[in-house]
Protein backbone atom coordinates (compact mmCIF):
# COMPACT_ATOMS: atom_id res chain seq x y z
CA UNK A 1 0.00 0.00 0.00
CA UNK A 2 3.11 2.50 0.64
CA UNK A 3 4.31 1.81 -2.79
CA UNK A 4 1.18 2.62 -4.22
CA UNK A 5 0.67 5.87 -1.81
CA UNK A 6 4.10 6.73 -3.08
CA UNK A 7 3.92 6.44 -6.40
CA UNK A 8 0.27 8.69 -6.69
CA UNK A 9 2.25 11.13 -4.99
CA UNK A 10 4.81 10.76 -7.67
CA UNK A 11 2.49 10.91 -10.32
CA UNK A 12 0.62 13.82 -9.17
CA UNK A 13 4.16 15.91 -8.64
CA UNK A 14 4.85 15.12 -12.33
CA UNK A 15 1.48 16.49 -13.20
CA UNK A 16 1.42 19.73 -10.91
CA UNK A 17 5.50 20.38 -12.70
CA UNK A 18 3.94 20.03 -16.12
CA UNK A 19 1.21 22.40 -15.45
CA UNK A 20 3.91 24.68 -13.74
CA UNK A 21 5.53 24.61 -17.08
CA UNK A 22 2.29 26.25 -18.78
CA UNK A 23 2.02 28.63 -16.52
CA UNK A 24 5.67 30.05 -15.67
CA UNK A 25 6.99 29.25 -19.08
CA UNK A 26 4.04 30.66 -21.90
CA UNK A 27 6.49 31.16 -24.40
CA UNK A 28 9.28 29.76 -26.13
CA UNK A 29 11.88 31.99 -28.06
CA UNK A 30 14.87 30.42 -29.81
CA UNK A 31 16.72 31.43 -33.49
CA UNK A 32 19.59 30.41 -35.45
CA UNK A 33 22.50 32.37 -37.62
CA UNK A 34 24.30 31.34 -41.25
CA UNK A 35 26.24 33.21 -43.24
CA UNK A 36 26.46 32.23 -46.71
CA UNK A 37 28.41 33.10 -49.86
CA UNK A 38 26.18 35.28 -51.73
CA UNK A 39 25.29 39.16 -51.98
CA UNK A 40 22.64 40.29 -50.27
CA UNK A 41 19.66 40.44 -53.02
CA UNK A 42 20.21 37.19 -54.58
CA UNK A 43 20.50 35.32 -50.79
CA UNK A 44 16.86 37.59 -50.39
CA UNK A 45 15.35 36.47 -53.32
CA UNK A 46 16.13 32.87 -53.07
CA UNK A 47 14.64 32.77 -48.86
CA UNK A 48 11.70 34.53 -50.48
CA UNK A 49 10.58 32.51 -53.71
CA UNK A 50 7.76 29.77 -52.46
CA UNK A 51 8.40 27.83 -55.04
CA UNK A 52 11.79 26.82 -53.19
CA UNK A 53 10.05 26.51 -49.71
CA UNK A 54 9.75 22.72 -49.61
CA UNK A 55 13.64 22.91 -50.06
CA UNK A 56 14.14 24.33 -47.01
CA UNK A 57 11.22 24.18 -44.55
CA UNK A 58 10.51 20.95 -43.62
CA UNK A 59 7.45 19.58 -43.88
CA UNK A 60 6.04 22.13 -46.30
CA UNK A 61 3.48 21.49 -48.15
CA UNK A 62 1.54 24.33 -49.78
CA UNK A 63 1.18 28.36 -49.29
CA UNK A 64 -2.25 29.98 -51.12
CA UNK A 65 -2.68 33.93 -50.39
CA UNK A 66 -6.36 34.23 -49.05
CA UNK A 67 -6.20 38.07 -48.48
CA UNK A 68 -4.25 41.29 -49.32
CA UNK A 69 -1.91 41.83 -52.30
CA UNK A 70 1.14 39.51 -52.51
CA UNK A 71 4.18 39.98 -50.24
CA UNK A 72 2.66 42.96 -48.95
CA UNK A 73 2.21 44.03 -45.29
CA UNK A 74 -0.83 42.70 -43.59
CA UNK A 75 -1.77 39.97 -46.68
CA UNK A 76 -2.86 37.04 -45.39
CA UNK A 77 -1.97 33.20 -46.54
CA UNK A 78 -3.32 29.62 -46.36
CA UNK A 79 -0.13 27.38 -45.25
CA UNK A 80 -0.43 23.74 -45.41
CA UNK A 81 2.65 21.91 -43.45
CA UNK A 82 3.00 17.94 -42.31
CA UNK A 83 4.67 17.40 -39.35
CA UNK A 84 5.91 13.77 -39.68
CA UNK A 85 5.38 10.94 -41.54
CA UNK A 86 2.05 9.18 -40.53
CA UNK A 87 0.75 12.51 -38.87
CA UNK A 88 -1.98 14.87 -40.34
CA UNK A 89 -1.66 17.75 -42.28
CA UNK A 90 -1.41 20.75 -40.50
CA UNK A 91 -3.13 24.02 -41.15
CA UNK A 92 -1.90 27.47 -40.32
CA UNK A 93 -2.87 31.14 -41.76
CA UNK A 94 0.55 33.41 -42.31
CA UNK A 95 0.11 37.13 -41.85
CA UNK A 96 2.68 39.49 -42.98
CA UNK A 97 3.87 41.69 -39.83
CA UNK A 98 6.99 44.07 -41.29
CA UNK A 99 8.73 43.62 -44.68
CA UNK A 100 11.27 45.77 -45.58
CA UNK A 101 13.26 44.38 -48.56
CA UNK A 102 17.15 43.33 -48.46
CA UNK A 103 16.39 43.55 -44.20
CA UNK A 104 13.81 41.81 -42.82
CA UNK A 105 10.82 40.11 -43.20
CA UNK A 106 8.32 39.36 -39.96
CA UNK A 107 5.46 36.93 -40.07
CA UNK A 108 2.90 35.40 -37.87
CA UNK A 109 1.44 31.96 -38.38
CA UNK A 110 -1.50 31.30 -36.45
CA UNK A 111 -3.37 28.02 -35.94
CA UNK A 112 -5.35 26.35 -33.41
CA UNK A 113 -2.40 25.33 -31.36
CA UNK A 114 -0.38 28.07 -31.52
CA UNK A 115 0.52 31.76 -32.15
CA UNK A 116 4.17 31.62 -33.59
CA UNK A 117 6.06 34.87 -34.66
CA UNK A 118 8.78 34.67 -36.64
CA UNK A 119 11.14 37.64 -38.07
CA UNK A 120 14.04 36.86 -40.38
CA UNK A 121 16.94 39.86 -40.71
CA UNK A 122 19.79 39.72 -42.99
CA UNK A 123 22.89 42.07 -43.71
CA UNK A 124 26.07 42.06 -45.60
CA UNK A 125 29.06 41.49 -44.42
CA UNK A 126 32.13 41.47 -47.29
CA UNK A 127 30.40 40.57 -50.01
CA UNK A 128 28.29 37.55 -47.99
CA UNK A 129 25.47 37.40 -46.43
CA UNK A 130 24.27 37.14 -42.66
CA UNK A 131 20.97 36.05 -42.05
CA UNK A 132 19.81 35.76 -38.43
CA UNK A 133 16.05 34.63 -37.41
CA UNK A 134 14.39 35.50 -33.83
CA UNK A 135 10.91 32.93 -33.11
CA UNK A 136 8.48 32.82 -30.50
CA UNK A 137 5.71 30.15 -30.22
CA UNK A 138 3.48 30.40 -27.81
CA UNK A 139 0.67 27.83 -27.24
CA UNK A 140 -2.98 28.53 -26.69
CA UNK A 141 -4.60 26.70 -23.26
CA UNK A 142 -2.11 25.73 -20.56
CA UNK A 143 -1.72 22.15 -21.13
CA UNK A 144 -0.83 23.10 -24.75
CA UNK A 145 1.99 26.01 -23.47
CA UNK A 146 3.04 23.32 -21.63
CA UNK A 147 3.64 20.46 -23.76
CA UNK A 148 5.25 22.68 -25.92
CA UNK A 149 7.63 23.77 -23.53
CA UNK A 150 8.38 20.00 -22.40
CA UNK A 151 9.45 19.58 -26.12
CA UNK A 152 12.30 22.13 -25.82
CA UNK A 153 13.29 21.93 -22.40
CA UNK A 154 13.37 18.11 -23.17
CA UNK A 155 14.88 17.49 -26.56
CA UNK A 156 15.20 21.45 -27.86
CA UNK A 157 12.77 20.44 -30.32
CA UNK A 158 12.11 23.93 -31.65
CA UNK A 159 15.75 25.14 -31.56
CA UNK A 160 16.97 21.93 -33.60
CA UNK A 161 14.65 22.33 -36.17
CA UNK A 162 15.32 26.05 -36.58
CA UNK A 163 18.97 25.46 -36.98
CA UNK A 164 18.08 22.49 -39.39
CA UNK A 165 15.98 24.89 -41.66
CA UNK A 166 18.24 27.38 -41.94
CA UNK A 167 21.28 25.30 -42.73
CA UNK A 168 19.28 23.85 -45.21
CA UNK A 169 18.81 27.49 -46.56
CA UNK A 170 22.09 28.05 -46.82
CA UNK A 171 23.11 25.20 -48.76
CA UNK A 172 20.10 26.41 -50.97
CA UNK A 173 21.33 29.97 -51.35
CA UNK A 174 25.12 29.00 -51.82
CA UNK A 175 24.23 26.36 -54.02
CA UNK A 176 21.54 28.75 -56.23
CA UNK A 177 21.86 29.29 -60.16
CA UNK A 178 18.65 31.28 -60.50
CA UNK A 179 19.30 34.35 -61.87
CA UNK A 180 16.87 36.58 -60.12
CA UNK A 181 18.09 40.01 -61.57
CA UNK A 182 18.48 39.50 -65.18
CA UNK A 183 20.08 41.97 -67.18
CA UNK A 184 17.37 44.16 -69.09
CA UNK A 185 17.31 42.88 -72.84
CA UNK A 186 17.77 46.18 -75.69
CA UNK A 187 15.12 45.49 -78.22
CA UNK A 188 16.31 46.25 -81.51
CA UNK A 189 13.76 48.95 -83.31
CA UNK A 190 13.50 49.29 -86.82
CA UNK A 191 15.67 52.52 -87.08
CA UNK A 192 18.58 50.20 -85.49
CA UNK A 193 17.76 47.68 -88.34
CA UNK A 194 17.95 50.42 -90.93
CA UNK A 195 21.30 51.64 -89.76
CA UNK A 196 22.72 47.76 -89.27
CA UNK A 197 21.95 47.27 -93.53
CA UNK A 198 23.58 50.69 -94.40
CA UNK A 199 26.38 49.49 -92.46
Amino acid sequence: MKFLKYLLYVILALILIFLALGIFKSSISYGHEIKVDKPLKEAWAVSQDASKYDKWLKGFKSIELISGELNEVGSKYKVIVNPGEGQPDFEMTETIISLEEFDHVTLDFDSDMMDFVQTINFSEEDGKTVISSDSKVIGKGIITRSMLASMEMLMGAFTAQEAENFEALKVLINENTTDYYPAPVEEVTEDDEVETEGD
